[in-house]
């Protein structure tokens, strides 16, 4: 097999850590908007579209 370059390992590494901040962030999101349910998936679509 060859050997993978650093470049595949930092960059494999940057995509780990951002699905993990995003995971966070919207678990954040939406216990801080427990109560408010429907706006804070209103708040999530703006976010994302």
């Amino acid at each position: 097999m060859p050997q993978l370059s650093p470049l595949f390992w930092v960059f494999s590494s940057f995509m780990v850590v951002f699905l993990l901040m995003s995971m966070v962030v919207i678990f954040f999101v939406n216990k801080v908007n427990f109560k408010e349910v429907v706006k804070g998936e209103i708040y999530m679509m703006k976010w994302y579209w």
